[in-house]
């Protein structure tokens, strides 16, 4: 017992020291966030159970919690979290990775999605997003794929006018937000200037739709009231190869890598500029258990207290595993309900609903 306390506890240092710092740890980062908390307590359990409990098997279970306990997914501020009632201006907003927004399941141009996802009723995709009655809509995965992997531009805008009459639309790569109120500003958060080495873009060569690579962050500045928001739609690349269609670990790589920390060093440099108050939501393709959420925005603060779970979780939406969908506010803005919606079998990933308001 006492050499696995210390095999934990070696293991949980490495991790800290390096998780999101080096492409080569990206493997050991997908061991389930709860093992960081689990694992010791099992360890402390073992050998307190045991007729001889051995104190240094004990310190050590104990140093590992310490460690790695931050890394566990662990909501335990929802205990003692407080929200305050919602104001009659407040905003509602909902967040959500569509799976391949409204791509056909079976045959022609473009391909199916991977093995397992549904036949696709669009028109129970479209009443999904209506039945969110947002007011803000951050929407992922505008896209299709085809047969050999490659993106495919998805032009829904005739059909998203018709299903959400009066809302203002911005688009930029794989990104769709929809809003009740007018944009003022709308771009693209470009990576390229901000990778460390410029030969390490995740553009494919001969790619017809380099934007696609390039653009992971969609930034809309809405007029609320009299007053700017800002809203961050993004996507983080994976860690994985996006052509091997799945978490699969033989599909690592430094390029992959060395794109999730360029697309958040875009982030963060824009929110740094931004005096707006702000709010940022999506998929982030980053566990609790991933170092590489240490580069998101200082100002930005985890809208989690407000959910009512102890471990929340939005990927798989079918068999929830842990959580890689995130949302974020600025000071000025408080967070008055956050709850994950079940996708209904649309997608696999679990949509995120806010609602918010503004500081006076």
């Amino acid at each position: 017992m006492t050499a696995a306390a210390a095999a934990w506890l070696v293991f949980a240092g490495l991790h800290r020291a390096l998780s999101g710092r080096v492409w080569w740890w990206q493997v050991p980062e997908l061991v389930p966030p709860l093992a960081f908390a689990a694992v010791p307590v099992v360890l402390l359990a073992a050998v307190l159970v045991a007729r001889r409990a051995r104190r240094t098997a004990v310190a050590m279970a104990l140093a590992s919690l310490a460690v790695g306990g931050g890394a566990s997914g662990l909501n335990l501020a929802t205990l003692w979290h407080h929200t305050t009632p919602a104001p009659p201006d407040a905003l509602t907003v909902f967040s959500w990775n569509t799976w391949y927004w409204d791509q056909p399941a079976a045959g022609g141009e473009p391909m199916p999605p991977p093995t397992g996802t549904p036949e696709r009723d669009v028109a129970a995709f479209y009443r999904y997003l209506r039945a969110q009655d947002a007011d803000v809509l951050l929407l992922q995965e505008y896209v299709y794929f085809g047969a050999d992997s490659r993106p495919i531009r998805v032009n829904d805008l005739d059909r998203l006018r018709r299903e959400f009459p009066g809302y203002h639309i911005a688009t930029a790569s794989e990104l769709v937000t929809l809003s009740r109120f007018p944009i003022v500003l709308k771009r693209g958060l470009d990576l390229r200037p901000w990778l460390d080495d410029g030969r390490d873009t995740p553009v494919p060569p001969g790619s017809a739709w380099p934007g696609f690579y390039t653009v992971k962050t969609l930034r809309t500045d809405l007029r609320v009231g009299g007053r700017t928001v800002s809203f961050y739609n993004s996507h983080i690349n994976s860690p994985v190869d996006p052509s091997s269609r799945g978490l699969d670990p033989r599909r690592l790589d430094r390029v992959q890598h060395e794109a999730r920390e360029a697309n958040l060093r875009a982030l963060a440099a824009d929110v740094r500029a931004n005096s707006s108050p702000a709010v940022l939501a999506g998929d982030f393709n980053a566990s609790p258990a991933m170092g590489i959420l240490r580069m998101l925005p200082e100002r930005m603060t985890d809208a989690a207290p407000a959910l009512a779970s102890l471990y929340p979780a939005t990927w798989d939406d079918r068999w929830p595993w842990w959580r890689i969908d995130w949302a974020f506010t600025t000071p000025e803005v408080t967070v008055h309900d956050y709850r994950l919606v079940r996708s209904d079998g649309q997608s696999d990933h679990s949509g995120q609903r806010l609602v918010l308001s503004l500081g006076r």
